[in-house]
């Protein structure tokens, strides 16, 4: 039964944010969830990773080699993304948009699994392995996404998806911080079977099985034009990529999440040490953040769509994250400025996000679709591996000012760089 294109749409957010909201999940969970493993005395990989945190920081105190230990699983997990992506869109090419999803929710939810039976810290290493590979399918849901959408109506398409994507990571640690208080698991995790918070790896689980189900059932399967380029990951034939356009466009991404991300790591640190914001507070204000994401994305950028250039609400999203930023170096240690600032953060990028999303999918051609979004998503996913390191390093060695203030410079590269970026190449 063939569906319309408005229900595909729908579907495809609903997938995103079943994906998003079983990841982050285990974000309010993860301090408690690295302590847990640093009481068991016997685990000897878990010291090994510790070691190396312990060496990157230079000696630093005990909570910040802890913040460095949590940068470093996060950076594993993106650079596996980094890696991922482009192979999952271009097998999406070649197999169909639903037969890739449907395969890398499975692998996403064998990942949960592993997850819950993580009493060991390398299961749990593992179980990232497996959820960051499978987690770049999201060029899949935005190849499935532009296959459904006109050139006028595309980057609204990108804003409808990337509502999902930030509804997800809003609900996703609510979620897991009312599901850690659930006990009814509890005995398996104190006989040692389970991992911490059994309860919210669990509901993990079902999320993703959700999300599994609702591929099966309501995306259709369709099979894109083939084509005859033999390379399944598109770094190892970036000179051969036609559309210079796509690489200068994943490049400018590469470059927007690397200055952003380094920004959203280290925030929860600025709040906690300036602010001394409780983590139900600090939880609040990144749901203030998604709230704003949420309507510009589900909103704005849809009635900006085939209106404007891809380009102009990229650039515009450019000019107010700018602003953000620099309102945050010199304004963001008082409540007022801070939440100022916060506010054109988010705006500007979820702008951001969607306007890049459909530039870069303008630039390639039916067939091609899951190839460029997942060179254009793992670019991406390079950043966000690199900049949890790089950020908690400049922020606990020079301080949080120092840290905004390099995020500000890079922000400001990005916008410039855009702003001389052409249009569309034919």
């Amino acid at each position: 039964m063939s569906q319309s294109p408005r229900k595909i749409q729908f579907i495809l957010f609903l997938i995103v944010f079943t994906d998003m909201m079983g990841f982050s999940l285990l974000f309010p969970l993860f301090p408690k969830t690295l302590e847990f493993f640093l009481s068991k005395g016997d685990d000897s990989f878990f010291r090994t990773f510790y070691s190396f945190a312990n060496i990157l920081s230079f000696g630093g105190e005990t909570k910040y080699t802890f913040v460095l230990f949590g940068g470093i699983l996060g950076s594993i997990y993106s650079f596996l993304q980094f890696l991922a992506a482009p192979v999952w869109g271009r097998l999406s090419d070649h197999s169909g948009r639903r037969a890739i999803l449907l395969f890398t929710t499975f692998g996403n939810t064998l990942g949960y699994v592993l997850w819950l039976f993580s009493s060991q810290f390398w299961m749990f290493v593992v179980s990232r392995v497996i959820t960051g590979m499978m987690g770049g399918n999201l060029s899949v849901a935005s190849a499935a996404m532009a296959d459904q959408t006109d050139e006028k109506s595309r980057a609204a398409g990108m804003g409808f998806l990337g509502a999902g994507i930030g509804l997800g990571f809003v609900m996703g640690p609510l979620l897991g911080g009312i599901s850690s208080q659930w006990t009814f698991m509890d005995s398996l995790y104190q006989e040692g079977t389970f991992v911490i918070f059994p309860a919210s790896a669990f509901f993990s689980i079902l999320v993703s099985l959700v999300s599994m189900v609702l591929v099966y059932l309501f995306l259709p399967a369709s099979k894109p034009e083939k084509i005859q380029e033999k390379e399944i990951h598109p770094f190892l034939s970036l000179k051969k990529i036609e559309s210079r356009n796509l690489v200068r466009i994943s490049l400018l991404n590469l470059l927007f999440v690397l200055s952003f991300s380094g920004f959203e790591f280290v925030v929860n640190f600025f709040l906690s040490d300036t602010f001394q914001f409780s983590p139900k507070q600090i939880g609040f204000t990144f749901l203030y953040i998604g709230i704003i994401i949420i309507l510009v994305q589900g909103g704005v950028v849809r009635r900006l769509s085939g209106k404007i250039s891809e380009k102009k609400i990229s650039l515009y999203g450019g000019i107010l994250v700018v602003l953000g930023m620099a309102l945050l170096v010199f304004f963001g240690t008082e409540s007022i400025g801070l939440f100022v600032s916060l506010f054109f953060l988010a705006f500007g990028s979820a702008l951001v996000n969607p306007g890049l999303s459909s530039f870069a999918s303008l630039e390639s051609g039916k067939g091609d679709r899951g190839r460029s979004l997942g060179l254009f998503r793992s670019f991406g996913s390079l950043g966000r591996a690199v900049s949890p390191i790089v950020f908690s390093l400049l922020y606990f060695q020079k301080g949080p000012s120092f840290a905004f203030f390099v995020s500000l410079l890079l922000l400001c590269g990005f916008t410039i760089l855009l702003g001389k970026q052409k249009e569309r190449t034919t």
